[in-house]
């Protein structure tokens, strides 16, 4: 899809790249490059997420169309560019605003404390399915991002673009939009059910105050060996990201819903359980999903339009 001549993929990576060097240029902030060989704030190796996108990329060369491959390739890169601009912004939240709003939103939390309580219930009610150590969290989220990826590449190339320019926004939306309201999460408040993810959100709290009271330079010497530290609990772009899912989903694969639908309950009952999130930040998640679709939606249709009306013309001109 291109606006002008520039594909819009380009145009949204381009956008967050200038919008990092403006913001370090600004805020005096070290732009830094992931130096460890393990994402230990998610639980996953690098190179696993690395692997997934090149056998995705070689499964849509051999299974879809050139045009869907294309576009693919295409927006690899383009994500990759906003990922890093994204998780550079993320660590620099503190720096580029720093007010905090935990103590606003933890109070939503103690008004809900009933959903609270039934998100954590609900999550140990079926630890003999899915104990901690299995990381489904996160094992969810790429699921719902590898599979509709591929269904849609495959079955609805049609509106595969779209998805890709939908998932490009929802991350660059997604980081702007952690910069309105900051708040760390609600596990400076109260741990959360699982040990094992309460051990990391206590080391990125370590970094986190650390790059506050040392400044640039803690940054600069440790920002590397800890690139996905930043942390930001307003928006949930998790529940965003699921929430995208599901939209296309239920718009273009029925045939997946059902699936989809449990995968998006567990992020949403486990972003609380876990308190990674108050309650307040899923629905302005998935509001954001909401934006971030039909804006991919009216830009596609734009595009389409455009060149249907680029079509005629060269067909009148053809005739005459």
């Amino acid at each position: 899809m291109k606006v002008g001549n520039v594909p819009i993929e380009i145009m949204i990576a381009g956008a967050m790249l200038i919008a990092m060097f403006a913001f370090s240029v600004i805020f005096g902030l070290p732009i830094v490059y992931p130096t460890g060989v393990r994402a230990a704030e998610v639980g996953i190796h690098y190179i696993f997420p690395l692997l997934g996108v090149g056998l995705l990329g070689l499964i849509i060369a051999v299974a879809g169309d050139r045009d869907v491959a294309a576009k693919f390739h295409l927006a690899t890169p383009c994500y990759a560019a906003v990922l890093f601009a994204h998780f550079n912004i993320k660590l620099w939240i503190p720096h580029i605003n720093s007010a905090n709003y935990d103590a606003l939103y933890w109070q939503t939390d103690v008004w809900a404390g009933p959903l609270v309580a039934g998100s954590i219930a609900i999550r140990e009610s079926i630890l003999w399915l899915i104990p901690f150590e299995a990381n489904f969290y996160m094992i969810s989220f790429v699921a719902l991002f590898y599979c509709s990826f591929l269904y849609h590449a495959i079955r609805t190339p049609d509106h595969f673009g779209t998805l890709m320019v939908a998932v490009l926004l929802l991350q660059s939306l997604g980081t702007f939009a952690y910069l309105i309201a900051p708040a760390i999460g609600p596990f400076v408040y109260e741990d959360g059910i699982n040990p094992m993810v309460t051990a990391g959100q206590h080391a990125m709290l370590e970094f986190h105050r650390g790059s506050i009271t040392h400044g640039t330079d803690w940054i600069a010497d440790n920002g590397g060996a800890h690139f996905t530290a930043g942390l930001a609990a307003m928006p949930s772009l998790h529940s965003a990201g699921a929430f995208l899912f599901f939209l296309f989903a239920w718009h273009h694969a029925r045939i997946l819903v059902p699936l989809y639908s449990l995968f998006l309950l567990f992020i949403l009952v486990t972003a609380v359980a876990s308190r990674w999130h108050y309650l307040i930040d899923l629905p302005a998640g998935i509001a954001l999903a909401w934006v971030s679709f039909r804006l991919a939606n009216s830009l596609t249709q734009r595009k389409n339009d455009s060149e249907d009306d680029s079509r005629t013309i060269d067909g009148e001109v053809a005739l005459t």
